[in-house]
């Protein structure tokens, strides 16, 4: 597996795991929680730059 698919499949699974908590906390308390669809993005961007940087060693 390399390391673009590594990112790819984190990534998914924390959008994933995102979404079910975001579905269970809206149908607990009636609320949208914004944080939880703006942190995957965020893990995203970090994972592709590490690899990024570990492509020079």
């Amino acid at each position: 597996m390399t390391v673009n698919q590594k990112v790819w499949l984190i990534s998914s699974i924390i959008v994933v795991i995102c979404l079910i908590l975001a579905l269970f906390i809206y149908i607990y308390t009636g609320q949208i929680v914004i944080a939880i669809f703006i942190v995957p993005p965020l893990i995203h961007y970090i994972l592709k730059k590490r690899m990024g940087n570990d492509d020079g060693y």
